[in-house]
C-alpha cells in the first residue's frame, strides 16, 4: 500500500472528467480506450489522447489506470497485444483486467505492467482474492456485493492490495456474473455493451414495478472504519457522468479521507451536503449496512440517475411551466420522469422565461419559470439533471498539451517476439480426438440416473446438500471414476473454511475431479496432490490464451463462454488449443445471481415490457432469475464437430423447476443432433 490513507480512485469518461477529476483531489484516475473497455458507451480515449493524459497526471502527481476490462473475443488476441505494447510503451501505471488471457499476455510480454484484477472477476472471498495474486495481479478489485465484516475479514486474510468502490451504481447481479443483456439482445455486460435489464419496469398480475433496480452506492458515513482497514484504494462509479457529477463526487470523499478523526464527523456532513447536489439515484449504503433488500432495491421508481431540479407544473404547446427545486440553465440536459416512475428520453433546455416573457439564461430554486423544448412533456413528470452544457472538449485538450507538450511515445504494432509473428499457444494438448459428452446436474436423485446412462463424466453442484448426502453414501469404482463435483460460483467468505475441509475430505477418499467456477477455487485446491480440473464457463473463456491460462493453472479441460458466437468457435478451431474445450450444447443457467431478494412472487413468471418472460428462485442466500426456456445447441453438434469441438455438456443442474425434464429424451435428442425444443441458441448467431 502506498500510505495509510487510501488512494482515491476517479472515473473518467471524457477528457472533461479527467480534468474535474484532477483538478478536485483524485490520486488516480481510471480511463478506457476505444477499445476492450468495459463501458464501451463512454467516449473513451485513443491511444494518443492516452500518451498526453497521462503525461499530464504524472505533472499532477496524479496515477492512470486503463480499463481493459472487456472480454476478449478469440479475434481480439492481435488486437490486444498491440494495446499491450502502447501501454508497456507509455509506462502506464496499471491495466484494470477481467480476461485471464490478458493476465497470459502480459506476464508472457510485459512483465512490467501492474495488472488489477477488475470486480467483473467476481472477487469476494480471501481464497479468490489469493488465487488472483498468484496470477500476477498487483491489485485486486473486490466485488460490491460484501459486507463491511466482510471487506474486513478479507483485508485481514491477504496480503494483496485491494480497492473496494465506495460510490456509483449497484447492480443487481453479482458483477462478471450478469447474462440477462447478453440472452435478451446479445449485448454482453461482460464486453461493456450492458443494456441495463435490471432498470425496466416488470409485471406479475396486478404487480407492476422496477422490482430489479438499485439505488445508488454511497459510503461516506463508513469512511472512517474503512480507512482504518488494510486497503489501498477507494473507488468512484462513473464514467459515464458528467464533470459537475466527478467534480462534486471527488471533492466530498477527499474531504472525509482527508479530515483528521476528531473531525470526520463535521466532515461527513459537509460533504453530505455535496452529494445531494449532484445528479444521482437516491443514495444507499448497499450492502455495508443490514438489509440489504430494504436499502438497495428500490421497486418504486425506475432508479434515474439524476439531480431532481424541476417539477412540470403546466404544458401549453412548446412552453412548458416548471418549479425549481435546485438551479436550471439553458444547455443543461435534463431526462423526464412520468409519474408511473418511467424514464423517457433525454431533452436540452433550449430557453428559459419568465411569466411576463422575460428570458433568462438561468434559473433559482423555488422560482417558477417556462422552459423552452421539443420534448412532449406532461404536467407532473418530474426532471433529473443528468447534465450541463459541455465545455468545449478542444480548449481542454489545448491546455492539455500546453501542460505536456512531450507525451510518452508508443509503438501502435506489437513487437516481433524472436521467432517471428504473433505469439501461439504453449500447450501440448492439441485437438482431443475422441467424442465425449458431460452430463451436469444439481441433485443427487439425478445424478444416481445420469451414472446409469453412456456418458464420459456426469459432474454435479457441490452445494452443502449434496456434499452432505454424498459423504453417507457409496459408489461403485466404475461410478467414482465418471464422477465430478462441481463447486458453486459463489461462496461468501463465511462459508470459505467449510469448503475447502469438503475439498480435503473428498480427495482423501478418492474424488479427484474438480469443476471450478471462481478464482478461489484454485486456491480450494491448491493443496491437493493428484486431481483431474476443469475450468467452467463461469470463468468465461473465449480466446485461445484465456484457455493457456487454464492449462497453466493446471486445468485438463475448461468449458467455453456460454456467450461464445459462430465466428469465435470457427476462429478458434484454427489453432491447436492447451487443453481439451467443452462447448455446453444444453442449459439454463441464470441471467441474474444476487444477493438481494426482488418483490415478487418466488417461481411465479414475471414479464418485461417486451413480454418476455422471467421466474426468480430464492436457493440459499442467493435469488436467480431465469429466462422462460433453457438453451439448446442439439442441431449444432455437427457443425462443432467439424470444427474439432468433440467434447459437449449438458447441464441440467439449474433453471427455475429443478431437474424434472427426461435425461435420456436430452441424450437421444444430443445423439441425434436433432432440434429439441424450445431452441434458442443464446449468442450463437450474433457478432461478438
Amino acid at each position: 500500500m502506498a500510505g495509510s490513507i487510501p488512494e482515491l480512485l476517479a472515473p473518467a469518461g471524457h477528457v472533461e472528467g479527467f480534468l474535474a477529476a484532477v483538478e478536485n483531489g483524485a490520486d488516480a484516475v481510471y480511463v478506457g480506450l476505444k477499445q476492450l473497455s468495459a463501458r464501451a458507451s463512454a467516449v473513451n480515449f485513443s491511444l494518443e489522447e492516452l500518451s498526453f493524459l497521462a503525461s499530464f497526471a504524472r505533472k499532477h502527481d496524479v496515477s492512470v489506470y486503463v480499463a481493459l476490462n472487456s472480454q476478449v473475443a478469440a479475434q481480439e488476441v492481435g488486437q490486444s497485444l498491440d494495446i499491450l505494447q502502447a501501454l508497456s510503451d507509455m509506462k502506464a501505471d496499471g491495466l484494470i483486467v477481467q480476461d485471464p488471457g490478458l493476465f497470459v499476455l502480459a506476464r508472457q510480454w510485459f512483465p512490467g505492467l501492474k495488472l488489477h484484477a477488475s470486480t467483473l472477476m467476481t472477487a469476494h472471498n480471501h481464497a479468490g482474492v489469493s488465487q488472483l495474486a498468484r496470477m500476477g495481479a498487483e491489485r485486486v478489485v473486490l466485488a460490491r456485493e460484501l459486507s463491511l465484516r466482510e471487506i474486513e475479514q478479507i483485508a485481514a486474510r491477504t496480503d494483496v492490495d485491494l480497492e473496494i468502490f465506495v460510490h456509483g451504481a449497484l447492480c443487481f447481479s453479482y458483477s462478471g456474473m450478469c447474462l440477462a443483456s447478453s440472452f435478451r439482445g446479445g449485448n454482453s455486460g461482460l464486453r461493456g455493451r450492458c443494456a441495463q435489464p435490471c432498470r425496466l419496469p416488470f409485471r406479475q398480475g396486478r404487480k407492476e414495478g422496477f422490482f430489479l433496480s438499485c439505488s445508488d452506492f454511497c459510503a461516506l458515513p463508513f469512511i472512517p472504519r474503512l480507512k482504518r482497514m488494510r486497503l489501498a484504494s477507494f473507488k468512484i462509479e462513473g464514467r459515464m457522468k458528467s464533470a459537475d457529477y466527478i467534480a462534486q463526487v471527488v471533492r466530498a470523499y477527499r474531504l472525509v479521507l482527508d479530515a483528521p478523526a476528531h473531525e470526520e464527523k463535521a466532515a461527513i456532513e459537509e460533504a453530505r451536503g455535496w452529494l445531494n447536489l449532484t445528479p444521482s439515484r437516491r443514495l444507499t449504503p448497499g450492502y455495508l449496512a443490514g438489509d440489504a433488500e430494504k436499502q438497495v432495491l428500490a421497486p418504486h421508481r425506475s432508479g434515474s440517475s439524476g439531480l431532481w431540479v424541476a417539477t412540470v407544473r403546466h404544458v401549453d404547446g412548446k412552453s412548458v411551466a416548471v418549479q425549481l427545486r435546485h438551479a436550471l440553465a439553458v444547455g443543461d440536459r435534463l431526462r423526464p420522469e412520468s409519474t408511473e416512475g418511467r424514464e423517457e428520453s433525454v431533452l436540452e433546455v433550449e430557453g428559459l422565461t419568465t411569466r411576463d416573457g422575460e428570458s433568462r439564461s438561468r434559473g433559482e430554486p423555488g422560482e417558477r419559470l417556462r422552459l423552452l423544448t421539443s420534448a412532449a412533456l406532461k404536467p407532473e413528470m418530474r426532471l433529473f439533471r443528468v447534465g450541463r452544457k459541455p465545455v468545449s472538449p478542444q480548449s481542454l485538450w489545448r491546455r492539455i498539451r500546453a501542460e505536456a507538450p512531450r507525451p510518452h511515445g508508443f509503438r501502435r504494432k506489437f513487437r516481433e517476439p524472436p521467432e517471428g509473428g504473433i505469439p501461439a499457444s504453449r500447450g501440448t494438448g492439441g485437438r482431443p480426438s475422441r467424442q465425449g459428452l458431460i452430463f451436469k446436474v444439481g441433485e443427487v436423485k439425478t445424478l444416481m440416473q445420469a451414472l446409469e446412462l453412456p456418458v464420459q463424466k456426469v459432474m454435479i453442484t457441490a452445494s452443502p446438500a449434496n456434499l452432505e448426502r454424498l459423504s453417507r453414501m457409496k459408489l461403485s469404482a466404475g461410478q467414482k471414476h465418471r464422477f465430478c463435483w462441481s463447486l458453486p460460483a459463489i461462496i461468501v467468505e463465511k462459508q470459505v473454511g467449510y469448503f475447502r475441509a469438503a475439498v480435503e475430505w473428498y480427495s482423501g477418499k478418492g474424488f479427484n475431479d474438480w469443476e471450478l467456477n471462481n478464482w478461489a477455487h484454485f486456491d480450494l485446491l491448491r493443496e491437493i496432490g493428484e486431481k483431474s480440473v476443469t475450468a467452467g464457463h463461469r470463468l468465461n473463456l473465449r480466446n485461445i490464451e484465456a484457455l493457456q491460462c487454464m492449462a497453466d493453472l493446471g486445468c485438463r479441460q475448461a468449458v467455453l463462454s456460454l456467450e461464445i458466437t459462430r465466428s469465435e468457435l470457427e476462429h478458434l478451431a484454427g489453432g491447436s488449443w492447451p487443453l481439451d474445450p467443452i462447448v455446453c450444447v444444453y442449459g439454463w443457467p441464470p441471467l441474474f445471481a444476487s444477493r438481494l431478494k426482488p418483490g415478487l412472487d418466488e417461481g411465479k413468471p414475471f414479464h418485461s415490457p417486451r413480454r418476455e418472460p422471467f421466474i426468480w428462485r430464492r436457493r440459499g442466500e442467493l435469488s436467480f432469475i431465469y429466462a422462460e426456456q433453457p438453451f439448446a445447441w442439439f442441431s449444432q453438434v455437427d457443425f462443432l464437430r467439424s470444427k474439432g469441438f468433440h467434447t459437449h455438456m449438458v447441464d441440467v443442474s439449474e433453471g427455475p423447476d429443478g431437474e424434472g425434464i427426461s435425461l435420456e429424451s436430452l441424450l437421444q435428442a444430443y445423439q441425434g443432433s436433432r432440434p429439441f425444443p424450445p431452441q434458442p441458441l443464446f449468442n450463437l448467431e450474433r457478432h461478438p
